[in-house]
């Protein structure tokens, strides 16, 4: 049996171990879990990878998922998997190297930023092989004199683009805005066609006939405050209204979009959509109402022993468990918030160790985050927050509340998941502040029938 300090060493190693995130993984890392959201049918990967695979020509795609759930890891595997077929060349491209997340966007700027990344991406060493020195330098040069010219983004260079893009966001964004209706256009097919171009020159390097560039990150983007209803506005209209203008000739684009788009627009009908939701801990409401999944926390489980084999010793299976229905599925919330939370306060007692279900510290740290939830969502939001709670769907009384449930997305006070068919429901903890909400013409009549 270990000893007291022994043990703290333990916890410690533990929390190290969380708190120094991996971020994104690649799909053959030790870290990752294969099949952590399903497999088959239920694997959204495989499905995406199998539409592109089918279409000979240019390809949009929309793929989604709440912060929390592994999208960013997810695509890797995507690209990993296309990059195995000997026709198909894949590349990722993360947005928000070149935007904050708050930053006003629209379709001219998310053009330029893909533009500008793709010839950043291809710049790179490994962008196309051995064959790096033979095409490319000729376009890519030319790319970065447009841009000098043409949006006058001053001092770039071939692969430096991003930290000029970085620094001289505020007064591009000006610029662009003060570009008249013409001009926006011009610089929008000029940067469409220059992705196209860039493609052919993987083409020829490669000899591969297919090419995937895939967008990340632009779920992140968010307004704040008085600005959050107009972002979320721009976001619609991007993704919605001027989706058209997101496809590239001669290109199979992915674009990550935030992901209450597919329930508050028609997008599903006009663009294929993926959507990754939270690791399925709970059945489905028409088998099981809010009951555990067994394989969905087994699969949880999984992730913890991944990163920490030695965790038994300092946490029971039990009181895992509790953690992970308490996240909803939400693995940033198991990892970096809940189970962090237990160990920190456990090092200061560790002859309760390993902590068991019934631990006051598990109560505590689980009451701790219901708080923080609690503290997201405003008394206005209680009406929408008991509609989802009682149908697990999304049935909007008026326009007004699409900016909310944005919102609730974004905080992750909603979670979507996909066991056979999509649904969602409020994070746990919210549980106990909604289900003992009542509304005020039912508690009205409540009180009338008693009297």
């Amino acid at each position: 049996m270990m000893n007291a300090q022994a043990l703290q060493v333990l916890v410690d190693d533990f929390s190290r171990v969380l708190a120094n995130d991996p971020g994104p993984l690649d799909y053959e890392s030790r870290l990752y879990v294969h099949h952590l959201h399903g497999e088959g049918a239920d694997d959204v990967i495989a499905l995406l990878e199998r539409a592109i695979q089918r279409s000979d020509e240019e390809g949009l795609y929309y793929f989604s998922g709440q912060r929390g759930t592994g999208k960013s890891t997810e695509l890797k595997r995507l690209a990993t998997v296309l990059n195995a077929s000997d026709d198909t060349r894949a590349y990722i491209v993360d947005a928000m190297d070149y935007l904050s997340d708050t930053h006003p966007v629209d379709t001219v700027t998310l053009l330029l930023v893909i533009a500008i990344a793709f010839a950043d991406r291809l710049s790179q060493a490994d962008a196309l092989g051995r064959k790096a020195d033979a095409p490319g330098s000729g376009l890519l040069a030319r790319f970065v004199a447009w841009l000098q010219s043409d949006v006058e983004i001053t001092g770039v260079t071939v692969g430096g683009v991003r930290a000029e893009f970085r620094k001289q966001q505020q007064s591009i964004a000006r610029r662009l805005t003060e570009f008249d209706l013409a001009r926006r256009e011009k610089v929008m097919a000029e940067c469409t066609a220059f992705v196209s171009d860039m493609a052919e020159e993987v083409r020829a390097a490669l000899g591969r006939r297919k090419i995937v560039l895939i967008v990340d990150s632009l779920e992140r983007l968010r307004g704040v405050g008085s600005e959050a209803s107009e972002m979320f506005g721009r976001i619609v209209r991007l993704f919605d209204g001027d989706l058209h203008q997101l496809r590239v000739p001669g290109v199979q684009m992915v674009y990550s979009v935030p992901p209450y788009l597919p329930y508050l627009t028609n997008i599903k009908s006009l663009v294929r959509l993926f959507m990754l939701a939270s690791v399925r801990v709970f059945e489905p409401p028409a088998v099981a109402r809010r009951q555990p999944r067994p394989n969905g926390v087994e699969a949880m489980r999984g992730v913890v022993e991944r990163r920490f084999a030695d965790w038994r010793r300092v946490i029971s299976e039990g009181a895992l468990d509790r953690l992970i229905l308490a996240s909803g599925g939400d693995l940033r919330q198991l990892l970096r918030r809940l189970l962090i939370d237990a160990l920190e306060e456990a090092y200061f007692q560790p002859q309760r160790l390993p902590l068991q279900a019934d631990d006051d510290i598990i109560a505590i740290v689980i009451r701790r985050h219901e708080r923080e939830f609690e503290n997201l969502v405003v008394r206005d939001e209680f009406p929408l927050l008991k509609t989802i709670a009682t149908s697990n769907a999304l049935s909007l009384g008026s326009r007004e509340d699409l900016s909310v449930v944005a919102h609730l997305f974004d905080v992750r006070a909603v979670l979507n998941y996909r066991n056979g068919d999509d649904w969602v429901d409020l994070n746990p903890l919210l549980w106990p502040l909604i289900n003992g909400w009542t509304p005020p013409s039912a508690a009205a009549h409540d009180i009338t029938s008693v009297s």
